[in-house]
């Protein structure tokens, strides 16, 4: 097998039939979700139940024993215990199975008992020339293929969003938190104890997947340092990937260690791989979240220079602070910009950026402002502060309707002048303002502070990225 082993992961991502070995009637089972998720999700290729005490499964035909399914099997779900797993892993192989997903625990994070166990299904697999993800995980999404093979509740929303998960609770926490919000995905894998295929794996499958942007990562830890970073410089080469990794003090380590078996090694040399290679490292989960849908929705910036058009003077002062803090730069205005803003504005608005509209409840000033900046060659990112608040809190709704009408408008200037805008409301979606922000690309965020940290990231990677194209044109 190539090191990285793009045909089998492509059976994965693109199975034409899944059996799903452990079906159950039992509705709490693993084995009775994962098959009720396939089938709701709407896979289109042949789907085979295998349970021999069972004829009949949510309407599909049920087989004794993998070896009796009639037609071939791309892809095996094994939700069995885990002293059972060898037996059907050897069935596998006499089947013809090309990628097995072992949800079962019970393996090397439990100890050495366990790790004897992996061991042994792994060599199994091999014989066969079965890749396995897992064991120890929830499975996995993919929204192209309609494929749903995973214990999770919530049917995800399609996206662009590629997220990868040491954590198989932590995968289906985020995935039901951010379908709640509106967020999307391309595909979603938990990884488990990566026994076989690991993160970097996904990462290389993804790097060309056309319905992916941005993939994000929950690690504790990597099998193979050398693999990885082959994989990150290869990904990131062609799109972003946000990375929250754990284990950073001892007891994290230890605990991650115990969890999925992970390596976790030293955290200062995490944060140097990353950035060699452009990977953005946060350290909540909502960081995560916030960055992804910028880079799923938004052009990448030029540079690093700030311009900031806000509904007040105090958000001015606070974004002043917060991009700076994280090196961003804050250009100064130019005149002919003042010289506009000046027939639009009271005499007394700030003359600088960022740009205090001194309270106007005219939603017009918001939009000139902004584009305005959009065309300076020197403003490479903008942030938007607190637009379309006055027709709630004033108590003036007829404003309303013209504050979602601009929203649509300044929202169109990201796909004409192909700069990226954020904005900030503390008020979210509560806001119809905000809504239509978010319904045509443009993120909204609850603090300016959670707002720095993504207009960073757009940054750093631009320059990455740039840095990256600059050398190969070198060479």
């Amino acid at each position: 097998m190539s090191e990285f082993d793009i045909e089998h992961l492509k059976y994965l991502f693109e199975p034409r039939s899944v059996a799903v070995i452990g079906a159950s009637r039992n509705r709490k089972a693993w084995g009775h979700v994962i098959l009720k998720n396939i089938i709701n999700y709407g896979f289109e290729g042949k789907v085979y139940p295998v349970n021999p005490k069972a004829d009949n499964l949510l309407g599909l035909k049920c087989y004794p024993d993998i070896r009796n399914v009639p037609g071939d099997v791309d892809v095996a779900i094994i939700a069995v215990p885990a002293k059972i797993v060898p037996r059907v892993m050897k069935a596998c192989v006499e089947k013809g199975v090309k990628v097995a997903v072992v949800i079962t625990a019970g393996f090397s994070e439990i100890g050495s008992e366990g790790r004897e166990l992996e061991k042994e299904v792994v060599r199994i697999a091999k014989k066969g020339n079965i890749r396995i993800v897992g064991p120890n995980c929830m499975g996995l999404f993919v929204a192209k293929s309609k494929f749903d093979p995973a214990f999770t509740t919530i049917a995800p929303k399609p996206g662009n969003i590629a997220f990868i998960s040491q954590s198989g609770a932590f995968a289906g926490t985020m995935m039901y938190w951010a379908t709640m919000r509106g967020i999307g995905f391309s595909a979603a894998i938990s990884v488990g104890n990566q026994a076989d295929l690991e993160l970097s794996d996904y990462l290389m499958y993804l790097a060309d997947d056309d319905t992916t942007k941005v993939t994000i990562a929950y690690i504790e830890g990597v099998k193979d340092g050398r693999k990885f970073m082959r994989a990150l410089e290869y990904y990131t080469s062609k799109k972003p990937l946000v990375v929250m990794k754990l284990g950073r003090t001892s007891s994290g380590a230890k605990a991650a260690s115990s969890h999925t078996a992970a390596m976790t090694g030293r955290d200062e040399l995490y944060d140097v791989v990353f950035k060699k290679y452009g990977v953005i490292r946060v350290y909540e989960f909502d960081d995560m979240f916030n960055i992804a849908r910028a880079f799923a929705n938004l052009p990448l910036p030029k540079g690093d220079r700030v311009g900031v058009v806000s509904a007040g003077g105090g958000w001015c002062v606070e974004a002043s602070d917060a991009l700076e803090s994280l090196g961003l730069k804050l250009p100064p205005l130019p005149e002919h910009v003042i010289r506009k803003m000046d027939e639009i504005l009271p005499p007394f608005w700030n003359r600088r950026n960022p740009m205090d509209l001194v309270a106007t409840i005219d939603p017009e000033p918001f939009k000139t402002a902004t584009e305005l900046l959009m065309k300076e060659d020197h403003f490479d990112i903008l942030m938007l502060l607190g637009y379309g608040n006055f027709g709630r809190i004033s108590n003036l709704p007829f404003i309303i309707p013209k504050e979602d009408a601009v929203a649509k408008e300044i929202a169109d200037l990201v796909k004409k002048y192909k700069k990226p805008l954020v904005a900030v409301n503390v008020f979210g979606k509560e806001f119809s303002n905000v809504r239509v922000f978010e319904e045509n690309g443009v993120p909204v965020y609850l603090s300016i502070e959670k707002a720095a940290k993504v207009v960073k990231a757009l940054a750093d990677y631009a320059h990455y990225l740039k840095s990256v194209q600059e050398g190969e044109s070198s060479k």
